[in-house]
């Protein structure tokens, strides 16, 4: 039995003898369901490694022109891109993108016997690269790892996963699917060669993670494609050079993140969706506890080096409280989406719905939660928090607004009042 079904099996167990052991206290499968790739149709995540240089100079300006993409780089010392110009990848951290671990010298970690290597190479490279970047300019949590050469074994992802939550490896097709649990430490990539794959073969493998064709022909041994996917893409170089097979022309790549915006997929670091991912497992699976005016969820968060913040888009069934049901985490109400979905914050480990209370009239407890304005928003609200799309906190803001001394770019905003709080995506 892998560790997964154990902690669910235990877990069962837990919650019969809560249920049958303590007079008054019920337990409930879990309320809450995780929406599928954060609303979208499905996912992509663009990966580059080496910390070469070229993806600052032709990758940038691409990244620019299109807000809605943001992607990981994962840097290495042997890259001439990191050494030479960390206040580059600074500029590409701030602008939403992602900064995660190649290890220091991209050796083969498998041929590597002893702890003290392996946690040099690792654990000690992952603090260099954030105080690195942070005497340029750029506040970064390296969360997420990718092997060189795609080699791991067990020692390795021990290392790896005692400062990191998500390893990025190789997998033939690159896709993950929604109900289907990964290995955290092995997630499956495609990987892009000029002489291996084709342009078309990317676009058609987006089309493929945005569930966009007839799939009931696809080959047996294929992974049987059942609805939207997330699809994490490894690349290198961006250059022209056509010496340099793992490379890719800048209008190629700048071709394929246009095809990913037309299919709606969720184009995010892998940082920031594995994230989503793996929370989707942990709190879809919780379960409810009653109270004397409604119920709490909780849920235990799987791997301590997660993002800060971990929004998550959820259905919340709260029927059995009623229809003026207020949601709350950390004490403050979290008002619903325009489709009445939540957004929750993950890494708050609970969530409670209860009716109102006597103090509280409808409109306090109904009309205003469905139905907010911006300027009830700015008027209720006395304090908002900019984050990065992978949760690392920013800085402060006056409103629903990113700071203009910020980079074009897709940001998310807390707002926070003595009871409510409101978390939106928004556009600088």
């Amino acid at each position: 039995m892998n560790r997964n079904k154990h902690s669910f099996v235990k877990g069962a167990v837990t919650a019969c003898t809560i249920s049958f052991g303590l007079t008054g206290l019920s337990m409930a499968a879990t309320p809450i369901k995780t929406i599928p790739w954060n609303g979208h149709v499905g996912a992509v995540s663009f990966t580059f490694d080496d910390a070469l240089e070229n993806q600052i100079q032709n990758l940038k300006p691409l990244l620019d022109e299109n807000p809605n993409v943001h992607v990981t780089f994962f840097l290495t010392n042997m890259g001439d891109g990191f050494r030479k110009n960390p206040a580059g990848y600074a500029a590409l951290a701030n602008a939403g993108n992602e900064i995660g671990n190649h290890t220091d010298s991209h050796g083969h970690l498998t041929s590597v016997g002893s702890n003290d290597e392996l946690d040099k190479e690792i654990v000690k490279f992952a603090d260099n690269i954030e105080k690195t970047l942070a005497d340029n300019g750029a506040k970064v949590n390296v969360i997420s790892f990718a092997t060189p050469f795609c080699e791991s074994n067990d020692q390795v992802k021990s290392i790896i996963s005692s400062r990191h939550f998500i390893n990025r490896n190789c997998g033939w097709h690159g896709r993950n699917e929604w109900d289907v649990e990964p290995e955290w430490m092995n997630i499956m990539a495609k990987i892009w060669t000029r002489s291996g794959a084709t342009v078309d073969e990317m676009l058609s493998s987006l089309d493929t993670a945005a569930y966009i064709g007839n799939f009931e022909g696809a080959n047996p041994w294929e992974v049987q494609v059942k609805g939207g996917t997330w699809l994490v893409v490894l690349n290198h170089g961006v250059t022209d050079d056509q010496g340099d097979d793992y490379a890719i022309n800048p209008a190629d790549i700048k071709k394929i993140f246009e095809h990913a915006i037309e299919n709606k997929l969720w184009a995010a670091p892998f940082g920031t969706i594995g994230a989503y991912y793996r929370a989707h497992f942990v709190i879809d699976a919780a379960t409810s506890t009653d109270t004397n005016n409604g119920f709490t969820v909780s849920w235990k968060i799987p791997n301590e080096h997660m993002p800060a913040s971990v929004p998550l888009r959820v259905n919340i069934d709260t029927k059995s409280v009623g229809e003026k049901a207020i949601v709350e985490q950390d004490g403050k109400k979290i008002a619903p989406e325009s489709d009445g979905s939540y957004i929750i914050e993950f890494m708050s480990k609970s969530l409670s719905v209860r009716k109102p209370n006597e103090n509280e009239s409808s409109n306090d407890s109904s009309t205003a939660l469905t139905k907010p304005s911006v300027k009830t928003d700015n008027k209720a609200y006395t304090k908002f928090t900019l984050f990065d799309l992978n949760g690392n906190r920013l800085g402060t803001a006056n409103d629903f607004t990113v700071p203009a001394n910020y980079p074009k770019g897709t940001y998310i905003i807390r707002a926070e009042s003595n009871d409510n709080s409101k978390t939106k995506k928004v556009q600088r």
